[in-house]
């Protein structure tokens, strides 16, 4: 049974025998406001590849890009994935809790539930039967489990709502880190 983690924003816990760059920032707009971090592979040994609603996806080997905003206050930390320029994946971690230091760098607890956005842009919630056992073996309480069902929810309807603004946003952040 899987139990809720704490894991960080330049993703040290999966990818620490591996060469990568990552830079971070704390920024605040009017659509953001906590830690955003760019992560670029550049020593994978290979390319790492998931089962996604759609079928094998590459999401990580050299070159690839990973920018990660975990909001301060928030219950969700996003990943946008890049190769080449292009968004190919946006994955939302719904947590807990999120940790935001002064200068960006930033931690979450992952709450089991996640809401992947599909190629056609339609966002799909993933991973509800890890968050009904995590339930049922007393892992997470019924606040815990409200709260990511909820968040997972305002996640869903703020994606289906803004989903132009967000793509935009998430390539304006990327350009943060290449000046």
């Amino acid at each position: 049974m899987k139990t809720i983690r704490k894991k960080h924003m330049d993703r040290r816990e999966w990818y620490s025998d591996s060469d990568r760059e990552y830079a971070c920032i704390y920024h605040r707009d009017d659509c953001f406001q906590g830690g955003i971090g760019l992560l670029t592979f550049t020593g994978l040994k290979e390319p790492e590849s998931v089962d996604s609603p759609e079928g094998p996806l590459c999401i990580a080997a050299n070159g690839y890009q990973w920018l990660e905003l975990v909001p301060e206050g928030g219950h969700f930390a996003l990943t946008a994935m890049f190769h080449d320029g292009t968004l190919f994946e946006q994955y939302t971690d719904i947590t807990l809790r999120n940790e935001v230091d002064e200068n960006g760098d930033a931690a979450f607890y992952d709450l089991l539930l996640d809401v992947v956005v599909l190629s056609d842009g339609t966002p799909r919630v993933l991973d509800r039967e890890e968050l009904d056992e995590a339930l049922a073996g007393g892992i997470i309480s019924r606040a815990e489990y409200a709260l990511a069902l909820q968040t997972a929810n305002q996640v869903v309807d703020f994606y289906t709502t803004h989903k132009d603004l967000i793509r935009k946003k998430l390539f304006e952040y990327k350009a943060l880190f290449e000046k």
